[in-house]
């Protein structure tokens, strides 16, 4: 996965299409993991939305397909039990 400070100019590098994207606080823990058909433009959301606060980088990791995206998600929210993902 890339590791990118979370930054308009980094979030518009990202590569279009599927794949699964991580958020990081300041103190570098995992605090979401997120799926998208188009996981640069999810990013370009989350930044111009700042809906999850505190975010200091990001993790982007491209995929083939959505069921491939869904998979790598769910095993990394089991693992990491990221925050924003356990809410709610």
């Amino acid at each position: 996965m890339a590791n990118k400070n979370f930054s308009e100019k980094n979030v518009g590098n990202v590569k279009e299409g599927p794949g699964v994207y991580k958020l990081f606080n300041s103190q570098d823990s995992l605090t979401y993991v997120g799926k998208a058909k188009n996981i640069k433009e999810r990013l370009q959301q989350h930044f111009n939305k700042r809906d999850i606060t505190n975010i200091r980088r990001f993790e982007a990791k491209p995929t083939n397909t959505m069921r491939e995206a869904e998979r790598m998600e769910k095993n990394i929210i089991q693992r990491f039990k990221p925050l924003h993902n356990m809410e709610g």
